[in-house]
């Protein structure tokens, strides 16, 4: 899916060099998320839709931190193709937006833990995309551009990751975990017998967690999953069987 706005990579790379340009226009593609992980991920679900003859409204995803409803999110350019599924985010703000924006979705506005629990406190962020259960993950990023540091902080209902999972168990095609610090925990704590997304995606937070990309990757490994991509922020991984 292309968006409407010609490639600028290309023609900043063609001026600068001083050559002449295509004569058709080249077009970037949509993308919503950080670094592009949607666009990749639209490349690997698009080729099993092909494979299963499945159309792109019969995709299911799940969320977990979706933060915003279009920016940063991983799940938005799928839902423009005709899919749906469960945005988890538990700041009130961002979930009266995904209400308006994303109403195919339902929201679940609960943090995510290894176990369940009934509530938990949550950092909410002067950025929102730096909110977290672990107030010192925020402060791990400084002055992030004079956004960084915590805003306030809330109690907010909690659910287990199995416990939200499990209903869906054998309909997830992608699992969207960023839930700044915990991510590792989240995956580990996957019933992996029972819930076996086809595409999951997750932030090792390596800057703040020295080596957790390769225990992601170990983890996964040893659950049948394939490294498909890494991005400068996020692992996406793809089941084998």
């Amino acid at each position: 899916m292309f968006s409407e706005f010609e490639n600028e990579c290309i023609n900043r790379e063609v001026k600068r060099l001083n050559l002449p340009n295509s004569r058709i226009k080249h077009f970037a593609p949509a993308s919503y998320a950080q670094a592009g992980e949607d666009v990749i991920l639209e490349g690997i679900l698009a080729a099993k839709l092909c494979k299963s003859q499945r159309s792109w409204k019969s995709v299911f995803y799940v969320e977990i931190g979706a933060n915003h409803p279009i920016s940063t999110s991983n799940t938005y350019l799928m839902y423009q193709r005709g899919a749906q599924g469960v945005l988890v985010e538990p700041n009130p703000e961002l979930g009266a937006l995904i209400r308006t924006v994303r109403p195919r979705d339902v929201l679940v506005p609960s943090v995510v833990l290894p176990a369940p629990q009934a509530s938990a406190t949550l950092f909410i962020g002067n950025a929102h995309e730096l909110s977290s259960l672990d107030e010192a993950h925020i402060k791990s990023f400084g002055d992030f551009d004079g956004v960084g540091g915590v805003r306030e902080h809330i109690e907010v209902s909690a659910v287990g990751i199995n416990e939200l999972l499990i209903p869906y168990a054998n309909k997830i095609d992608f699992l969207s975990i960023d839930c700044e610090g915990l991510d590792y925990d989240l995956v580990e704590a996957i019933d992996h017998e029972r819930i076996k997304p086809a595409v999951i995606q997750c932030e090792p937070s390596e800057h703040f967690l020295d080596g957790n990309t390769a225990r992601i990757i170990n983890l996964m490994e040893s659950r049948a999953y394939r490294l498909a991509a890494i991005t400068d922020i996020n692992v996406i991984f793809e089941r084998l069987s």
